[in-house]
């Protein structure tokens, strides 16, 4: 399970109702849908902070007088975001 959907479980916990059906009954979760509009929602803020924390090291490295401190310090928040799933 990514940290998405674990996250996303934590605020949408499954909510089951039983649903008549020809057959019989089923259960049905009705948190299935806000579930996964937190997953994408959660996915594009990572991408979002990803391409901020990316446009920055670009911009320090036009610098004349370039950060190397501060740039291996942001590569290093870019690959603990990604390497949390």
């Amino acid at each position: 399970m990514s940290k998405a959907e674990s996250r996303a479980l934590e605020a949408y916990p499954k909510l089951s109702v039983a649903s008549v059906c020809l057959d019989g009954t089923s259960p049905v979760d009705l948190n299935t849908g806000a579930r996964k509009r937190f997953i994408e929602g959660y996915e594009q803020a990572e991408k979002d902070i990803i391409a901020l924390i990316e446009s920055h090291i670009s911009e320090i490295i036009g610098d004349a007088q370039p950060k190397p401190i501060l740039r291996t310090e942001l590569q290093e928040l870019i690959t603990k975001i990604k390497n949390e799933d």
